[in-house]
């Protein structure tokens, strides 16, 4: 996309947002999480944002682009498969943005998975309140997902994201022994 409409994109959020908190029985969010649960990319799509200040609407819904999903689909693989991976990225291709959508979509709906995100300066990784930070773009996409796909118990420290309900956790390291500790 490269004029996404994002209004409709909107409405349509609103739309499947007001028909799951219509359904009393909690039968329509059961059967939207089921979904999500097997597909990061529709999850990222049908409820993410992210942000550019560059842009005139700088919080913007997460659409994704062809290649944009393959890569969604090929972290999704990587991590089912245990096995490495390594990305080559020039700058502006959302490779943070779309690293950290992942990483929550599984703190949502994979019990216990543990994720790390490392830089030389810690900065880099959090800082609270900046959104260059990689664990800063977390808590936006985090705080702006409607509260029913968003853990009952969660804490977004500094540094650390843990989700209490399944177990999950993020982390956030910096230096020069990244890495070197626990597993991720």
């Amino acid at each position: 996309f490269l004029n996404p409409d994002y209004d409709s994109v909107f409405r349509e959020r609103y739309a499947r947002l007001r028909n799951i908190r219509g359904d009393k029985t909690g039968e329509t969010l059961a059967i939207h999480k089921a979904i999500y649960r097997g597909n990061p990319v529709a999850f990222i799509e049908d409820w993410m944002v992210s942000y550019d200040p560059r842009k005139k609407l700088s919080y913007m819904p997460f659409i994704l682009f062809p290649r944009q999903k393959e890569y969604i689909f090929w972290l999704e693989d990587k991590m089912e498969n245990k096995s490495d991976g390594l990305v080559e990225k020039s700058r502006d291709v959302g490779a943070s943005w779309l690293n950290m959508a992942f990483s929550i979509w599984a703190f949502l709906f994979i019990d216990g998975v543990k994720i790390g995100f490392g830089s030389r300066k810690e900065a880099l990784v959090d800082r609270i309140g900046d959104p260059d930070s990689i664990l800063e773009k977390g808590r936006m996409i985090i705080n702006d997902l409607p509260q029913e796909f968003r853990p009952a118990k969660y804490d977004l420290a500094f540094m650390k994201f843990q989700n209490m309900d399944n177990g999950a956790k993020i982390t956030g390291e910096a230096g020069d022994n990244i890495g070197r500790g626990g597993r991720n």
